[in-house]
């Protein structure tokens, strides 16, 4: 699930490394996970990863609408730095751990109960974690890079232009590719071909022809 391409989503991502070392983009800021680190990326905050060597870790996706209590901090604010290092929580790190564990596992279950249970467990880290963070509110462009990651997201497959992403979302072509090029560090373009390959590549491997997978990736030629 986690992935090199810039993307945006309405989960959260829960990540605890167990071993190794991850390079985590969140919003154009780089840090890096270590063994025993614990990481939160908010709803609809622009990430990728590129895992560094080999690595092993806990990853919990879930959807900020099953905590209604917190609905206006995941909505209005993020955290300075989604990472909390080891240090920060050393005293905590068993049960951390323990109630990782106790989710992945519950998550396997149908049980009507578990879920309800795995609702606690999340709750229970997320108590812990939030107030460790430096909760701010977020950039007043949220909702402008939200909504043009989310045409191209739907849109790369088809024939694409700035010109036309500008008159679709009803935005200055200036405008976007300064503020895409401000939060995200590349071209607009550029974003749009990387959706592209890695839809590419997930067609290589099953077997279809170059021909077929550029025709349907959104290549011209």
């Amino acid at each position: 699930y986690l992935t090199d391409i810039p993307n945006i989503h309405h989960h959260l991502e829960l990540i605890y490394m167990l071993k190794g070392s991850t390079l985590a983009t969140v919003d154009n800021k780089d840090y890096l996970l270590e063994e025993g680190d614990l990481f939160l990326v908010f709803p609809h905050q622009i990430h990728f990863f590129k895992d560094q060597g080999l690595i092993e870790r806990y990853i919990v996706i879930f959807s900020p609408d099953i905590f209604p209590e917190l609905k206006e901090v995941f909505q209005y604010r993020i955290a300075t730095a989604p990472v909390l290092k080891a240090n920060q929580f050393q005293h905590k790190i068993t049960h951390v751990k323990s109630r990782l564990r106790k989710i992945l596992e519950l998550c396997r279950s149908d049980e009507a109960l578990d879920y309800v249970i795995v609702k606690g467990y999340i709750m229970a880290l997320l108590g812990e974690m939030l107030p460790l963070m430096n909760l701010i509110p977020r950039q007043a462009d949220h909702d402008r890079i939200k909504s043009i990651l989310n045409y191209c997201s739907s849109n790369y497959v088809n024939s694409l232009t700035l010109d036309l992403i500008a008159d679709d979302l009803h935005m200055n072509k200036y405008y976007i590719s300064h503020i895409f090029k401000e939060r995200m560090n590349m071209g607009i373009m550029e974003y749009v071909n990387s959706l592209r390959i890695n839809h590419s590549l997930s067609m290589l491997k099953k077997g279809a022809s170059i021909t077929d997978v550029a025709f349907t990736c959104g290549f011209s030629s």
